[in-house]
């Protein structure tokens, strides 16, 4: 072989290389720089979060990353909120909403805002190009389930479904949206009648935090005790709740039947629901979520004509708990 032709074969097992190297960049892990963004995006509800500091905490080695590694967002007026990943990353992730200067969240049974002033947390098994995920006490109930140490897909993905489980008799579907969604959802009753059943469900947190003494701190005083306030009595509620969780599929019997019946006590007969308007504007609307005369003028309030929202209705209550 001359000279020459051997430069040239060098020069082709070394670009080989490199492609083959680049071939394996990317997969669950971070990826290159050229890797094509990610995006989570969803909403946060207890009721309505506002304003509030979201976390993208990738899982490295079994654990999130710090808190200052993270991708940031915040939420709006509607709980929404879209984080943007630009490395591509594409495994399993921690979402964390987070108390910041000025946040708010509804308070469905008054009609108005409370301070908050606590974190709740939703599981990504796997981020994708675009990720949905849905942030309430329930997916925090999963989330404490995990724990913060040997977090794998397969884990998060077991305690999601042992919250399911746990929950069935309520409803509670963590892929759910937590508001009436007219803009995505206005012809799927089924649907509407499943984010209802959530709006319904979380007003009964809120519901179970004020009235119920049987959800309790950890040093066991009652969340309702004397002299403290609703944001200090709901996050109490969420954390009575979260405790419930002992494992990615266990749960204390005990703890779990206490709280079941604390929320299932609660007679949701006056909801300020959250429901997307067709036109993409959030609208408050008061009704008796076990009325459905009620629901109806709400859902007339919200835009559907009297023929639709009397059809809507009907399929909505059934999927109601």
């Amino acid at each position: 072989m001359t000279g020459n032709s051997r430069f040239l074969s060098i020069v082709a097992m070394s670009l080989a290389v490199v492609a083959a190297l680049s071939a394996c960049g990317g997969g669950g892990g971070g990826g290159g720089s050229s890797a094509p963004a990610t995006t989570v995006g969803g909403t946060a509800a207890k009721g309505v979060v506002k304003q509030a500091r979201v976390l993208v905490c990738r899982i490295v080695n079994g654990a999130p990353e710090a808190d200052g590694s993270c991708a940031s967002g915040t939420t709006g007026a509607d709980g929404s909120f879209s984080v943007t990943m630009s490395d591509g990353y594409t495994g399993p992730a921690i979402v964390k909403v987070m108390a910041d200067t000025g946040s708010m969240m509804f308070d469905e049974t008054t009609g108005s805002d409370l301070p908050y002033n606590m974190t709740m947390r939703a599981m990504v098994p796997a981020v994708s190009a675009t990720t949905t995920v849905y942030v309430t006490p329930f997916s925090e109930m999963a989330a404490a389930a995990v724990g913060t140490s040997a977090i794998d897909a397969g884990k998060m993905t077991q305690a999601m479904n042992t919250v399911q489980t746990l929950m069935t008799n309520l409803g509670i579907d963590l892929t759910v949206k937590p508001m009436m969604d007219l803009k995505n959802n206005g012809t799927d009753s089924a649907m509407l009648g499943r984010q209802s059943n959530m709006v319904k469900q979380l007003a009964r947190v809120t519901m179970a935090a004020k009235n119920a003494g049987t959800l309790t701190d950890v040093g066991g005083a009652p969340c309702n005790a004397a002299g403290t306030s609703a944001a200090q009595q709901i996050a109490c509620a969420m954390t009575a709740m979260s405790r419930v969780m002992t494992g990615v599929s266990t749960s204390d019997a005990t703890m779990a039947a206490t709280m079941l019946a604390a929320l299932d006590s609660q007679n949701p007969t006056s909801v300020t629901m959250p429901i997307m308007r067709a036109d993409g504007t959030l609208g408050m609307e008061l009704a008796d979520m076990t009325s459905d005369a009620s629901m109806q003028s709400a859902m007339q309030r919200a835009g559907m004509t009297v023929n639709a929202a009397a059809s809507t209705v009907h399929v909505m209550m059934q999927g109601m708990r």
